[in-house]
């Protein structure tokens, strides 16, 4: 079953996808520029070479270096991620290819550059027919580079040095402080800078309302519970609930928190409204033990992708309202799934990001829980911090 929605998803997104430039074809050019770079982040400087060598050749190869440990790596940026992130970056670009160089077994620089040029050439060699036909540009921001490659190169490869002083930005200062300089990252890395807060709590607990404040509060884009939106699209409630619907689930809250991440309105802090675990808690409350059974390799894998900085848990201590969707017979094992949901976000390896709201819903408890999320999003970085009135 698992496997047969999956096979059905993968269809569905090849019908919305552009098959025409997957990064692979070859280029068939006689003028290839290639750009080269740890691009630990992409930012504006860095796309604009890339597009100044797109202009004044007909084709071009983006090569991204790095090794184990590298400086990209130290922020979680490792090398196979900078590689999809910049095949994502420009998968829309016809004459623009992408390939890398893993240095991990070659001398560091300074030394090694005879080794590195070899496997420069190789890798652009890669997407190009009868390479000796070709006249190739490359694009380097340094003398010494240029006077290195220069040396290696064969004939027909020319080194100009590209002028970045227009963007006075450096990748160095980003990973130091990049909501500062959030509009020079390229839009496809922002999603690893970006401080993720997720919102959780059992059904009927103010969750949703919350989410949509605390955005709003500080101009953040958030994602909607997609159980609610699903069941309210095809017309059931709680109780109509099957395996099936539960596989939606999963893959529905995660596309649905990774647009928000992707969103042009994204400036460095999006809130989250439910993911996996909390799904995961429901199907092992709710359904027999060979239906969560199913389930369990795909919650594995799609909870291995998330990544939160705060995880705000509300709870179940308000008022549970029939909203016409909601099993009212669930009411008794809100602290059930409560315990559980701490548990689970325990084993999965956030209990460092878990903040547990104020536990008493008298004497304005709500707005208790407003301020005190406020309060700890705050302390995520001063730069997204907004100031509280009262």
């Amino acid at each position: 079953l698992w496997i047969n929605y999956l096979v059905q998803k993968i269809k569905r997104k090849r019908g919305k996808i552009d098959m025409s430039n997957l990064n692979r074809t070859k280029l068939n050019h006689k003028k290839i520029g290639v750009v080269f770079g740890t691009f630990a982040p992409l930012h504006l400087g860095h796309q604009q070479t890339i597009y100044k060598a797109a202009a004044e050749n007909d084709g071009v190869v983006v090569i991204v270096s790095g090794y184990k440990g590298d400086r990209g790596d130290k922020i979680g940026l490792n090398l196979e991620k900078r590689f999809r992130l910049l095949r994502e970056t420009f998968q829309d670009e016809s004459d623009i290819r992408i390939q890398y160089i893993d240095e991990t077994n070659i001398p560091k620089y300074p030394d090694g550059w005879s080794v590195w040029t070899k496997l420069l050439e190789e890798k652009t060699y890669s997407y190009i027919d009868d390479e000796s036909s070709k006249d190739f540009t490359v694009y380097v921001g340094e003398e010494e580079y240029k006077d290195k490659l220069n040396e290696f190169l064969p004939s027909n490869w020319k080194v100009i040095i590209s002028n970045r002083k227009n963007i006075p930005i450096s990748a160095t200062e980003i990973r130091e402080n990049p909501i500062k300089h959030w509009n020079y990252i390229s839009r496809t890395f922002r999603a690893h800078f970006t401080k993720k807060v997720l919102v959780v709590g059992s059904a009927s607990t103010g969750k949703s309302t919350l989410v949509r404040r605390l955005a709003r509060s500080f101009g953040a884009p958030f994602s909607e519970e997609y159980a609610r939106t699903y069941e309210e699209e095809f017309n059931i409630d709680d109780n109509e609930l099957r395996v099936q619907d539960y596989f939606h689930f999963i893959q529905g809250q995660f596309d649905a928190n990774r647009n928000e991440l992707k969103s042009p309105s994204n400036q460095g802090l999006v809130i989250f409204d439910t993911d996996a675990i909390v799904t995961r808690v429901y199907s092992e409350l709710y359904l027999e033990k060979d239906e969560q059974e199913k389930l369990e390799p795909f919650f594995q894998e799609m909870i291995k992708k998330e990544e939160f900085d705060l995880i705000l848990v509300i709870p179940p201590i308000t008022k549970y309202v029939d909203d016409g969707f909601r099993a009212m017979e669930w009411e008794d094992s809100r602290f059930d799934f409560h315990n559980s949901l701490l548990r689970q976000l325990k084993e999965f390896g956030f209990e460092d990001k878990i903040v547990l709201l104020d536990d008493n819903d008298e004497d304005g408890g709500y707005y208790k829980r407003y301020i005190q999320s406020i309060k700890e999003i705050n302390k995520l970085d001063k730069e997204i911090s907004v100031p509280i009135l009262f």
